[in-house]
């Protein structure tokens, strides 16, 4: 399991800063970078402000995509966690009404569950050391294992709320 979801981690985290760079084509602040005043002004002080905004989001350990994908893999823990609720409690038809307290409960479940998977001794920064070396067919495997699991996360929170038993 905690192989798994460091898989998925290290893809949420590639897949934030892929959409980065794709979004970098059309982000008009990136545009007033190339003004050669502005350029100018950076080289002066001796920095390239388009390869530190780079660093900002490429670095694994405190970038901006690393952050995200973290905070995305608490979405999906707490997704998991409501989803598997509702199931539960529409499979045993026990007529329960969630509170703001199961929520809160279900949040912290969900900070636990990564806690302890992904960031205590900053376990994922190994997995991303040891995805990094796999080849590029696994890499692509595992991507898309991963993009099926995410869906399939989201699938089973949205249709636990659905379901009927006959």
């Amino acid at each position: 399991m905690e192989r798994f979801w460091n898989i998925l981690h290290y893809f949420v985290y590639r897949g934030d800063y892929q959409l980065h760079l794709l979004f970098n084509y059309i982000n008009p602040v990136r545009w007033i970078l190339y003004i050669p005043a502005i350029k100018r002004f950076y080289a002066k002080k001796g920095i390239n402000i388009l390869e530190e905004g780079e660093k900002a989001f490429k670095r694994p350990d405190i970038g901006i995509s690393s952050i995200w994908a973290g905070g995305f893999m608490g979405i999906l823990a707490f997704l998991v966690c409501i989803g598997l609720v509702n199931l539960l409690i529409s499979l045993m038809w026990i007529s329960i009404i969630l509170h703001l307290y199961h929520f809160i409960i279900f949040i912290i479940a969900s900070l636990i569950v990564n806690y302890f998977l992904l960031f205590r001794q900053d376990k994922y920064l190994i997995y991303f050391k040891e995805i990094e070396k796999m080849s590029y067919k696994e890499k692509k495997k595992w991507a898309w294992i991963s993009l099926v699991a995410i869906i399939g996360i989201i699938f089973l929170f949205v249709c636990s709320f659905f379901v009927w038993v006959i």
